[in-house]
């Protein structure tokens, strides 16, 4: 399965490529994740967590970085994971690429991923939503790191997994409600809301 995603800052490209590249500093960026092993220079030990409504997806897996060309600003990492509860896995390789126009720089990230397991049953069009959801909330934890905010948000939920609410709402109203009708979609969004109350709760 390949996904694509982006992300824009204003920040210069270098100042931000140096960022994207110190992975335990960016790490911290990226909701849901957090890196628990440095095993080299180049590879780390991790966990990301999503939730959606009373579903939870925890990945315990290795994240490799390798191949950089600092001249370019590209880089290639590849990943793999397997569900701490279940047997999910995710397996592939991501390549993050910046360019600059004026004072902003975009990162593109494309993705080459296999799944299987929960997520692999959401399909490719609700997984690119969440994706690019994911990059917008990572883009403004970014921005407040070059800015020294270290007071920046998440987006994440108490027990540090992804909102399932704030990334995933259309993605999953859509996937679940597709073969209802108006009246019943509108019975389904409210008892969504009360499922993330309670997980707020």
């Amino acid at each position: 399965m390949e996904l694509e995603s982006s992300f824009s800052v204003n920040a210069p490209i270098e100042e931000v490529w140096a960022t994207v590249m110190d992975v335990e500093r960016v790490a911290t960026a990226v909701p849901g994740a957090e890196l628990t092993d440095k095993l080299s220079d180049t590879s780390y030990q991790g966990v990301v967590s999503v939730k959606v409504g009373p579903l939870k997806m925890q990945y315990k897996g290795q994240v490799e970085l390798i191949s950089r060309d600092d001249a370019a600003h590209t880089a290639v990492f590849r990943g793999k994971g397997q569900e701490k509860a279940g047997q999910g896995t995710a397996e592939g390789t991501a390549t993050v690429s910046l360019t600059q126009e004026g004072d902003v720089t975009t990162g593109v990230v494309h993705g080459d991923v296999a799944l299987s397991g929960k997520a692999a049953a959401m399909g490719k069009g609700v997984i690119s939503k969440v994706a690019q959801q994911i990059m917008g909330i990572f883009a403004g934890n970014l921005q407040a790191m070059l800015a020294g905010d270290g007071d920046a948000g998440t987006g994440e939920s108490a027990d540090g997994s992804v909102n399932g609410l704030s990334i995933m709402a259309g993605a999953i109203g859509s996937m679940f409600h597709r073969d209802k009708d108006k009246s019943k979609d509108k019975d389904a969004d409210t008892g969504t809301g009360a499922e993330s109350d309670a997980d707020r709760g």
